[in-house]
């Protein structure tokens, strides 16, 4: 459907202006402009600018009011004057599919003797405006007398005649097809009532040619001018192509529905009928097996019917199952289900199958969750039986299996790792396919169980992936949704900004779909339509698919099998041999459902399978898979590497999170805490400062104290002994020395005090009995990321000198040792020719001098942090040395306006201090909750060069970098 706006530009007298505006919110936008001249601008000075910024002040208050009347349905004339001479300003509605889009006005110079002749033309601009447009737009009056303001309502409605009454002797129809009557006509309830209507459906019928024309109706009250009387505005759209491309689409998937429920039906009850038979087999069988007069070799025999009626027998329970999933006719029961206990009685089931190959099986459970999850309790063991019994058959001979669970956002996860055979990335979402079997297995199966389990796990509200290599084994994960009240409320990466996305990952996928005929590609394009994030590209036979894939930028695609020109296979392989082409992911399309067909496609190397008639939930869910996995396949894990002050594993901050249940408790406590700093006039601290009390704030805890010890530690230690007067519940602190505060934090957990510290621990106090837990971000990858900044801008091979930090500070120890092994391990003609301490940032000058003095051929520096590196680079300008390279750890601002001048420092390694004071409240939460904690927790390292500067800085503050960097960095 065309648009009902014009691109034209519209004729303007030299005594006059048109204008177009078109709403954002509550502001008027400028579309278009003739006549600026009145106004002293050029077009280019007023798209996209507001209206207020267009008129002189005294006008843009009146034109407002009048864009508003306009925009819902008015029309609009006065006089007024502009530049000081008299004009006639008319205002009214544009129309596209029946909404108002735009609104038009139009200043006239006038003159009272030309004011008739004005108007004419004013009329005249107003009917070549709505000539343009695809609707019909009418008035109904209140006698049901219409007025046409365009020629298309008499196509509409089928009208040969005069329509002025006529049009109420009409046959209408509702959506329903019932009859409709003319009282019940949008335009007529306007009429009536005074409501609007929007996008109402209704039919004209055509009796002539026996068919039915339909219509979206859109109509609001009028209010016209020197008429007391109410009028009705309608716009009316044609959407008969609309209508038959929906209903062909329902007609479409209600067959193919049908189709499968049929084909469902027609598995139950064959599996139903060869249950009869089988029961005499395997009950007369086992019959014989207690039978002493056997022979062995007779013995044998018999073993050989049990073995194959059992293996039939399972393939029938399972063939059921699934077509039972399919048809809808299995049901799952969801209750809140105890996760560790189904787990428990799972492995006791399993022992002796793992006993046989000496396989061992160990659990590594979150113990600080309660694993309580919404499923079926019977289907749940279904799903972790079927799991571990083919972990078990196609693991190796004393191998491992390996159970963890964990809680992530509003989801308990079960990964399941054995060490066995393993398969393929392009197996990955094949073996989910019903009746497929891994490549080169030897193992009996069926090829049904994980199609299953995948059905099964889908109907619980989960999810189910796998990972896997040849030879090293598989990695099974599904994800079950926990009850509403263990759902977390407060959790680290919804309180802070999430870390920029993995470059390469996509939005928006591109598909192909390769098929003639013409009711399918139909099918498929109303599929796509309604998902945004896709855009359906298709070819009619096969030397045309190949075309648009090497020529497209194509993500997936969906190939049918059988082609005019060439069979699908000929296609496939076509697309595999081109360089352009090879990687694209294809999906075959068949009518063909035979298990053996389906396995021979899959081992071709296609990605996935769909049956015809499609499925359209199943057509959804596949492309999805299919997308994600070839897609974001690959993509690194952000590693922390840093580890505690005493060698501990970091746990990511990622993990940390209350629940709703956990909130409430918290908050009826009314909990109280202390933030004492080392230093609290910085850009780091001060963001730290802040994500501790925003989350407190949240957490329902009052923050009665904020201390500053300006690297004194005998501040410090006063400040703490101030705050244990007030009896706080929690101290939240960065030691300035582990040594000689050590004794005050003592005091304070004696006390009862629950401590969560920053970046550094107290020498003597212990992890559980003295403290909650330590935090900081990966200071030993930063250090890596300043060492890679370095050696990119050096080239590979200089000398550098390193200034790091003379105090036992856990923090800038591996900061500097991060740096440092980067360096001599990765860029081996890179000199360390000078190494420096300072126990005072302010000293940061005068211990860059001394280097650069002592080593004037140094060309490098790296500075534990940016506060003493601001004194490096003003020892690079005061002896002369501005070709020094510098980098750091920490964004400040000064390190960040120099980055943007592209002065000495020209990257560094960024702390996340905002997130870092998010986990650190939620881990005091932790320890009012008496919920075990962590020793050590990290957020992730953040390189920052001047390319990704303004990012980063969101990201670190959680506000827009200064106006300043912002500038400068242009």
């Amino acid at each position: 459907m065309s648009d009902s706006i014009s691109n034209t530009p519209l004729n303007v007298t030299e005594r006059g202006l048109v204008c177009r505006f078109t709403k954002r919110k509550s502001t008027f936008i400028c579309t278009y402009f003739d006549g600026l001249w009145l106004l002293g601008f050029n077009q280019e000075d007023v798209n996209g600018k507001k209206l207020e910024d267009i008129f002189p002040s005294e006008l843009s208050g009146i034109i407002n009011k009048y864009c508003y009347q306009a925009w819902n349905g008015q029309f609009i004339q006065y006089e007024t004057k502009l530049k000081g001479n008299d004009y006639i300003a008319f205002f009214a509605p544009l129309f596209n599919n029946g909404e108002i889009v735009e609104v038009i006005g139009t200043f006239i110079q006038s003159n009272k003797s030309s004011l008739e002749n004005e108007q004419v033309n004013t009329n005249s601009l107003y009917e070549d405006v709505l000539q343009t447009m695809s609707e019909a737009v009418i008035i109904i009056e209140k006698d049901g007398k219409v007025t046409a303001l365009n020629e298309n309502f008499q196509k509409m409605i089928g009208l040969k005649g005069d329509y002025t009454y006529g049009w109420t002797e009409v046959e209408y129809v509702a959506e329903d097809g019932s009859h409709l009557p003319y009282s019940e006509l949008p335009g007529v309830k306007t009429l009536e009532k005074g409501i609007s209507f929007h996008n109402s459906i209704v039919g004209v019928k055509d009796n002539e040619n026996n068919q039915i024309k339909w219509l979206s109706v859109n109509s609001k009250p009028l209010t016209i001018r020197d008429h007391s009387d109410r009028a009705s505005l309608v716009s009316i759209s044609d959407i008969t192509e609309r209508k038959e491309m929906e209903n062909t689409y329902i007609q479409a998937k209600e067959e193919a529905e049908k189709a499968n429920r049929a084909k469902s039906d027609f598995l139950s009850k064959m599996s139903h009928e060869l249950r009869t038979p089988l029961n005499g087999i395997f009950g007369f069988a086992q019959l014989l097996e207690l039978d002493d007069s056997l022979n062995d070799q007779q013995r044998d025999y018999v073993q050989e019917i049990l073995k194959g009626g059992g293996h039939l027998l399972n393939l029938i329970n399972e063939v059921l199952d699934l077509s039972r999933i399919e048809t809808g006719k299995l049901k799952v029961s969801i209750e809140e289900v105890p996760l560790l206990n189904i787990i428990d009685e799972c492995i006791n089931i399993v022992e002796p199958l793992a006993k046989k190959k000496n396989i061992r099986i160990q659990k590594q459970l979150d113990p600080q969750h309660d694993m309580v999850v919404l499923a079926d309790p019977v289907r749940l063991k279904q799903i972790l039986l079927n799991l571990l019994e083919n972990a078990i058959k196609y693991n190796r001979q004393n191998g491992n299996i390996m159970i963890n669970s964990y809680l992530e956002g509003d989801d308990q996860f079960v990964h399941i790792v054995d060490t066995g055979v393993g398969f393929s990335v392009e197996e990955y979402h094949k073996i989910f396919v019903p009746f497929y079997r891994v490549e080169g297995t030897k193992e009996e199966g069926t090829g049904i169980g994980l199609a299953i389990v995948k059905q099964l796990v889908q109907q619980m509200g989960g999810e189910i992936s796998v990972r896997s290599k040849k030879g090293q084994g598989s990695e099974f994960c599904f994800s079950l949704p926990i009850p509403k009240n263990l759902k977390p409320v407060i959790r680290w990466e919804d309180e802070v900004e999430s870390i920029k996305k993995v470059e390469g990952r996509s939005e928006h996928y591109r598909l192909l779909y390769i098929e003639d005929n013409e009711s399918n590609l139909n099918l498929v394009k109303n599929i796509i339509k309604s998902h945004p994030s896709y855009t359906l590209l298709t070819a009619n036979n096969g030397k045309e698919g190949i075309k648009k894939a090497a020529l497209e930028k194509i993500d997936l695609i969906l190939l049918d099998l059988n082609l005019p020109d060439m069979n699908g296979y000929a296609v496939f392989d076509m697309l595999k041999a081109k360089e352009q082409t090879k990687g694209i992911a294809v999906i075959a399309v068949s009518a063909n459902a035979m298990p053996q067909d389906i396995q021979h496609t899959l081992d071709k190397g296609f990605d996935n399978y769909l049956s015809k008639p499609i499925h359209v939930k199943e057509f959804l869910n596949t492309v999805s898979e299919t997308l994600n996995n070839t897609i974001t396949q690959n993509i690194p894990h952000h590693t922390i590497l840093s580890t505690g002050p005493y060698g501990e594993e970091a746990v990511s901050a990622k993990t940390l999170q209350l629940s709703l249940t956990e909130l409430k408790k918290i908050k009826e406590k009314k909990y109280r805490a202390a933030i004492a700093m080392h230093y609290a006039d910085n850009d780091w601290s001060k963001s730290q400062i802040a994500g501790v009390t925003s989350t407190f704030e949240k957490m329902g805890i009052e923050v009665i104290a904020v201390t500053d010890a300006q690297f004194k530690w005998e501040k410090q230690v006063e400040d703490i002994e101030t705050i244990l007067i007030q009896k706080p519940d929690i101290i939240v602190s960065i030691p300035v020395d582990p040594i000689f505060t050590a004794s005050v934090y003592k005091k304070a957990a004696n006390a009862g005090v629950k401590l969560v510290f920053m970046d550094n621990v107290p020498k003597g106090l212990e992890h559980g009995k003295d403290y909650v837990s330590i935090v900081s971000t990966d200071n030993f990858g930063n250090g890596i990321e300043a060492a890679h900044i370095m050696g990119q801008e050096l080239g590979g091979k200089g000398k550098v000198g390193m200034i790091n930090y003379n105090a036992d500070f856990f923090a800038t120890k591996q900061r500097t040792e991060g740096f440092e092994e980067t360096i001599k391990q990765q860029y081996p003609s890179i000199e360390l020719v000078a190494q420096e301490g300072l126990t005072d940032p302010s000293h940061g000058e005068k211990v860059a001098v001394d280097m650069i003095r002592k080593n004037p051929d140094m060309n490098g520096m790296f500075v534990v942090w940016d506060v003493p590196a601001e004194g490096a680079m003003k020892a690079t300008e005061a002896v002369g040395k501005s070709d020094l390279v510098i980098t750091t750890i920490d964004l400040g601002f000064n390190a960040a306006l120099e980055m943007a001048k592209d002065g000495s420092i020209k990257g560094l390694g960024a702390q996340l201090p905002y997130q870092q004071g998010v986990a650190e409240a939620i881990l005091a939460g932790y320890a009012l909750l008496r919920k075990q904690t962590p020793p050590y927790v990290a957020v992730p390292a953040l390189r920052v060069t001047n390319k990704n500067l303004l990012e980063a800085w969101r990201l670190v503050y959680n506000e827009d970098a200064p106006d300043l960097i912002q500038r400068t960095l242009k």
